[in-house]
């Protein structure tokens, strides 16, 4: 994959201004060619790849798979909806879902690093487990003394200077912070052996943190800037932040892709499977068929509502009291939220709440 290949595209004889180019959602590797297309004003779209596998399921039974069977398959696939392709996105948009996909990504790996770390001083230094170890200046601390016995080596101004990282000068709270380091470590347990591993652990948490703090200022100001009118209504919602609606936009695009919420709610996965037989009818579980990525913000926005919105915090309580398991109250929370914002958004209305 590289521009001389993208270029090498489009130089077919088979190709000309008014082709259409269509392809898989395939993670984000699709990400780069669509771009390119875009910025080239080329027609370029996006399906599903459960769509297109559901259709090869309808016009063979074999089980052969190639990528140039699989380029015809889409491409019959594209003929056959035609009017229903999925609306085109602008590179900006493009952008700003690469960059979502790159804050959840990192966002993972922070987790994932923060509980690496407590697991590292739990040997190293577990006396540290007592203070609030993600702080700035604790990180900053880490990153240079990964046991009791450096610390018991150090001078007091040697410690505040590694408190204080990148700060110009200590302040008295720094100060402070040493001499209670210096303390509990007299009566440490640690194994020093184990100091460079605590080290590592606390430089990557550094790192990833301050990745994440990039990713949500540049995720925010591009949805601001593609849509500013959108953010504002989905914020008007209490307890949904701006990076919430960011994500929600990013991976949504323009709300009128979708004729109705529940066409909306089956893009998320949140719809429920239905099994109909004869008199019975049941629902299972949610489907899981959308997109991930938007699941999941919806289900974050949709917990924080239910402590900060009365309205959808009465909801989750009305189905707790109906019996329902706390998931499925809040699968249900999840697309009351939906809906909601369907509304608001196709009316182009901020939520008023009395």
């Amino acid at each position: 994959m590289s521009v001389e290949g993208f270029k090498f595209l489009l130089s077919s004889p088979h190709i000309n201004k008014d082709s259409t180019f269509v392809m898989e959602s395939t993670a984000s590797y699709h990400l780069p060619l669509y771009n390119f297309l875009l910025n080239q004003n080329r027609k370029a779209y996006i399906i599903n790849p459960s769509l297109i596998s559901k259709y090869k399921s309808t016009n063979t039974l074999r089980k052969t798979k190639t990528d140039p069977l699989d380029a015809v398959l889409i491409a019959s696939y594209a003929n056959w909806l035609e009017v229903q392709l999925e609306g085109r996105s602008s590179a900006l948009e493009t952008e700003s879902k690469i960059l979502s996909r790159s804050r959840l990504t990192n966002s993972e790996d922070l987790a994932k690093a923060k509980t690496r770390l407590k697991g590292n001083l739990s040997v190293s230094f577990p006396e540290m487990l007592k203070f609030n170890v993600y702080t700035d200046s604790m990180l900053n601390f880490l990153s240079v003394y990964g046991c009791a016995k450096d610390v018991l080596n150090a001078t007091d101004k040697q410690i505040e200077k590694a408190i204080k990282g990148d700060r110009k000068q200590a302040t008295p709270r720094d100060k402070e912070l040493a001499k209670t380091i210096k303390k509990v470590s007299k009566e440490s347990i640690g194994v020093a052996l184990h100091a460079s591993m605590t080290i590592h652990s606390a430089k990557t948490v550094k790192h990833l943190s301050e990745e994440d703090t990039f990713f949500t200022e540049a995720l925010i100001n591009i949805e601001k800037e593609i849509h500013p009118k959108e953010i504002e209504i989905i914020t008007s919602i209490p307890g949904i932040s701006d990076i919430s609606a960011a994500h929600f936009m990013a991976e949504v695009e323009d709300i009128t892709r979708f004729a109705t919420y529940q066409k909306l709610i089956a893009f998320i996965g949140t719809d429920p499977t239905i099994y109909q037989s004869g008199k019975v009818t049941k629902n299972g579980k949610i489907s899981k068929k959308g997109n991930k990525i938007l699941r999941k913000y919806c289900y974050i926005m949709a917990t924080s509502c239910v402590h900060w919105n009365p309205v959808l915090g009465e909801y989750y309580q009305k189905k707790r009291d109906e019996g329902f398991p706390h998931r499925k109250a809040m699968v249900a929370t999840v697309n009351k939220l939906i809906r909601t914002i369907y509304a608001l958004l196709i009316r182009g209305e901020k939520l008023k709440m009395y």
